[in-house]
């Protein structure tokens, strides 16, 4: 059944492809958009929908003990979002029609990492690099197939490939509901509550756990950094550095391929050093990344520095952490909280990265991730020394002397 799973997160990750990677570019060239805050909104429209949906849906398949129903819903709202967004020439429509399809489809990601998390709870890990390693071969078929359709002509192209996205979504829809086994938990909250009072009770429980809230709080600036840059390096690509579309393919392709080299080796990496150490050391090479990409003027230059595979790293070990900081009957809400951190800070990156672009240009952008991407690493490394400090403290006897 894992493998409909690793299915289900390949076009997950196929779709994303489109909806961040290309769909800035269609609405700013096609529909011939003109102000940078609103090409932004286009993904951080359908973030804002993916936060919501992430807690809620998470809450209720903790309350509800149930996981097949959720990633159901998460698939059907990627088979609306792609099969309406060729029908809307509107920019204002088509964003109203991302923010309702979001609801929907934000409860597919992490509705897929608790589903491999329970079912391998002894490797978590590396059943979380595996489900991760899916998505990235979605993401460079999308990548690849998405930029030969673009090349012919962006809008007729970039239609194409989202009806045949959709209707591969549609076909794989079909599949899980016929062949997944379900997933059931206890229920988080007593059957005495209702499921809404159940929901609100489970979230808030997860939003007091310190350790949990420490690592959304480190995953929202570095991935707010991300998207500052990424909302709009499509745009930056093309029109800062110059490149053609078929060199934006290349390099969104290359960045996949790398990361899914990479990501057999994340799990063990993750098991062996810890999610916190790895997380420090994935916010520092984000830091070179930005540093990088700063100070170049060539696509190439930029393309490789994107291309670094730095993605799988830090969500592996995020996704980890989450799981161990939250009970098995919570681990929805635990990872839907973490997600929803993902989903918001898609929010806030993209409308920073639209309003310095509108006021001080595109050069702006990978400079404000650097930034934020700074804060990220300085909380990784200050809470991974305070670990330190007090697993030496425990096992240090009464007179500071080290418990034999």
């Amino acid at each position: 059944m894992l493998v409909l799973i690793r299915a289900a997160a390949l076009l997950e990750g196929l779709s994303l492809t489109l909806i961040q990677g290309f769909l800035p570019l269609y609405v700013r060239q096609s529909l011939g958009e003109s102000h940078f805050l609103i090409v932004g909104a286009v993904v951080a429209v359908p973030a804002l929908g993916t936060f919501v949906a992430s807690n809620f849906w998470g809450g209720l398949s903790d309350v509800s003990g149930r996981l097949k129903l959720f990633i159901l819903v998460g698939l059907l709202g990627y088979v609306l979002a792609l099969a309406g967004y060729p029908v809307f020439r509107n920019d204002v429509l088509l964003l109203g029609w991302a923010g309702i399809a979001s609801l929907l489809y934000g409860t597919l990601a992490p509705s897929l990492k608790t589903y491999v998390t329970l079912s391998r709870p002894d490797r978590r890990e590396h059943a979380l690099a595996y489900l991760l390693m899916s998505q990235s071969v979605g993401w460079l078929l999308g990548s690849l197939g998405g930029s030969r359709l673009l090349e012919r002509e962006l809008g007729t192209g970039f239609r194409t490939a989202l009806w045949c996205a959709a209707a591969l979504l549609l076909a794989h829809t079909i599949l899980v509901g016929l062949l997944l086994r379900d997933f059931r938990r206890p229920p988080a909250s007593r059957p005495d509550r209702g499921w809404l009072q159940g929901v609100i009770q489970d979230l808030a429980s997860l939003y007091e756990n310190p350790r949990l809230l420490r690592v959304c709080v480190l995953i929202f600036f570095l991935v707010a950094g991300n998207y500052i840059t990424w909302g709009f390096f499509s745009v930056f690509f093309v029109e800062r550095l110059h490149a053609s579309t078929r060199t934006l393919g290349l390099a969104l392709g290359v960045s996949s391929l790398l990361g899914i080299a990479l990501m057999p080796a994340v799990g063990p990496l993750v098991r062996r050093f810890g999610g916190q150490r790895v997380l420090a050391f994935g916010t520092t090479l984000y830091i070179v990344m930005y540093l990088g990409m700063a100070l170049s003027r060539s696509p190439i230059a930029a393309a490789t520095l994107f291309a670094m595979p730095l993605y799988g790293m830090v969500n592996v070990s995020a996704s980890t952490l989450a799981a161990q900081y939250s009970t098995t009957a919570q681990r929805g809400g635990g990872l839907g909280v973490l997600n929803g951190t993902y989903a918001l800070a898609t929010v806030v990156g993209p409308l920073v990265g639209g309003i310095l672009a509108d006021h001080s240009g595109l050069g702006a952008i990978p400079w404000t991730s650097l930034l934020f991407t700074l804060v990220a690493s300085a909380i990784a490394w200050t809470s991974l020394r305070a670990k330190g400090a007090a697993r030496a403290e425990a096992q240090a006897g009464p007179w500071g002397r080290k418990k034999s």
